[in-house]
């Protein structure tokens, strides 16, 4: 019996040459993620990865935008180039890469800056990979073609969202307390003066919001309040010669030293010698794009 917290990989033979360039399933993997753990990826032409996260909660970046996702959210990344997957706290994802033209076919028009959002896609992703995991370990290596297929199935029910009156599996949903407080901070994170105002906004005590919020995703609130600030502040110092002052407040940070702090306990780097590590033609690109908020 395949465990969905055990890093596991399957990797298909080479599909029917008819269907090779419409779609392809490469890889399909379950990833254990300690707090702080990254994993970096690569999607070029007609490449497309979906991630999903089974447990904790998981920031994934590419050039374009930055995502936190909570258990049972889905994202499908397509020609987004290099993109980097990071748990806030412990978790668990499952990744999907897929080739050929029919992912960026159907997946159009649910696309914002190269990458599409499933609120409760999870539950399609980890049927795909537990059934393509199951599949290998019965007789592998895994046909290419029949991967294929299971690809087209997760693709079709990721858009479709849940069937009537299914359910997704026990522990990935999140509480409605729990998913308010993320829409809040997702929204207003540069701006949440603490913990005390968040609480205060969902009508409940403090204590009580950290203790649900923290066994819900794996990480406190006050954390992953930090972790999104921080995670912007990446995405505006990759732009054309920032001010860190400006990228300080922007980001939601009291000032500029208590920032560079931060940032130096999360990625082992000071602000500037992280723009420093910015190839140039990273820095050109991001400066023509506008600062996202979630």
């Amino acid at each position: 019996m395949i465990d969905p917290a055990k890093a596991c990989e399957v990797r298909p033979t080479a599909p029917d040459p008819a269907v090779d360039g419409l779609l392809t399933l490469s890889s399909a993997r379950i990833l254990p993620l300690p707090s702080g753990g990254m994993y970096s990826g690569y999607a070029g032409d007609l490449s497309c990865w979906v991630v999903a996260v089974m447990e904790g909660a998981v920031t994934a970046v590419s050039h374009a935008r930055s995502d936190v996702l909570a258990p049972g959210q889905a994202l499908a990344l397509w020609q987004c180039g290099t993109f980097t997957v990071q748990s806030v706290g412990d978790s668990v994802c499952m990744l999907v890469q897929l080739g050929g033209e029919l992912p960026g076919r159907l997946l159009e028009r649910r696309m914002t800056d190269g990458a599409a959002f499933f609120p409760r896609g999870g539950a399609a992703v980890r049927e795909a990979v537990l059934s393509l995991a199951v599949l290998e370990e019965e007789s592998a290596p895994l046909n290419g073609t029949t991967a294929g297929a299971y690809a087209y199935t997760m693709l079709s029910h990721l858009l479709l969202g849940p069937a009537s009156g299914g359910e997704e599996p026990a522990g990935q949903a999140l509480t409605p307390l729990v998913e308010a407080a993320v829409g809040i901070i997702q929204a207003e994170f540069p701006f949440l003066e603490g913990l005390d105002e968040l609480a205060e906004r969902l009508e409940v005590s403090k204590a009580h919001l950290i203790r649900t919020f923290t066994r819900q995703t794996g990480v406190s609130p006050g954390r992953y309040i930090t972790h999104l600030r921080l995670e912007y502040a990446k995405l505006l110092l990759r732009g054309e010669d920032p001010s860190i002052t400006y990228v300080a407040e922007a980001s939601g940070f009291a000032n500029a030293n208590y920032f560079a702090k931060a940032f130096r306990r999360e990625t082992g780097m000071s602000p500037s010698e992280y723009m420093e590590s910015i190839p140039q033609q990273d820095r050109k690109a991001a400066s023509k794009r506008e600062p996202f908020l979630w």
